[in-house]
């Protein structure tokens, strides 16, 4: 009935999903609060595929939802890493508390440990072509400042046949907000240019190849820059050396990337 960790249903990096339905008629906004600052560590929080905002630990306990009574609460959420030393050790992830709307203590949850790996890597060689960084709609619904979380997929080119190609780089995220970067399947790591200071992610060599196309897959969590008031196209970028010193801005929200 209650919430379960990350510990609890085996899942031990990554996401989890945690489903529910509202028990009440929310046409006005409701607080969506975690009162023992349960949520570890972020949690992207949509009403009926509607993208409702995030909520972040000690940062973001209390969201303001709407939706209809029996409407699908969904919460996705990310383990940020832990804390290999010292007090908080025994760093447990999840929804570790329960949570509550208004006054109402919200059970009856569905828990779906996700494997955002073995997601990428079923869909490696599944995408047939350029679609000029368009992105489909349909999978990626927006509300406010927010984009259901989703995977965006494109590939690219190296010229066969030059001496030295190809050569180490570095990607960069013009217009994301926060995610994660795969190229052929393998992982880059999270980026998250808002908070910084880190701007650019490492790609080496051995990962790119020549013979065919190479695949890069984008999971974006808060808010692509394409979608269905933006400038309607994704891109990422290549650099030839790494971009350090974006400002931090902790507790901030994500910039309002739809004009």
């Amino acid at each position: 009935l209650y919430p379960l960790t990350f510990i609890q249903v085996k899942q031990y990096f990554g996401f989890v999903m945690y489903r529910t339905t509202l028990p009440q008629d929310c046409s006005d906004p409701t607080p969506l609060s975690s009162p023992l600052s349960g949520v570890h560590d972020r949690a992207y929080v949509s009403v009926d595929g509607v993208p409702q905002g995030v909520m972040e630990r000690s940062n973001v306990i209390t969201l303001n939802i709407t939706g209809k009574a029996g409407a699908t609460l969904d919460l996705l959420v990310e383990n940020m890493g832990r804390v290999n030393y010292g007090r908080y050790i025994n760093d447990f992830k999840g929804l570790i508390s329960n949570l509550t709307l208004g006054s109402s203590i919200l059970t009856n949850w569905m828990i779906f440990p996700l494997n955002t790996e073995d997601a990428v890597r079923s869909h490696l060689g599944g995408w047939h072509g350029p679609n000029n960084g368009r992105h489909d709609k349909t999978f990626a619904h927006r509300s406010s400042n927010y984009t259901l979380p989703a995977f965006y997929m494109g590939n690219f080119f190296i010229p066969s046949g030059i001496p030295d190609l190809p050569q180490d780089t570095f990607i960069q995220f013009p217009g994301w907000t926060k995610g994660q970067v795969w190229i052929n399947g393998f992982n880059l790591g999270r980026y998250w240019p808002a908070r910084g200071p880190q701007m650019t992610l490492f790609v080496p060599r051995h990962i790119l190849v020549t013979s065919t196309p190479n695949t890069i897959m984008v999971l974006e969590l808060e808010h692509a820059p394409c979608g269905d008031s933006g400038p309607e196209v994704c891109t990422v970028e290549f650099v030839d050396r790494p971009v350090i010193g974006a400002p931090p801005t902790p507790g901030h929200p994500p910039p309002d990337l739809s004009h």
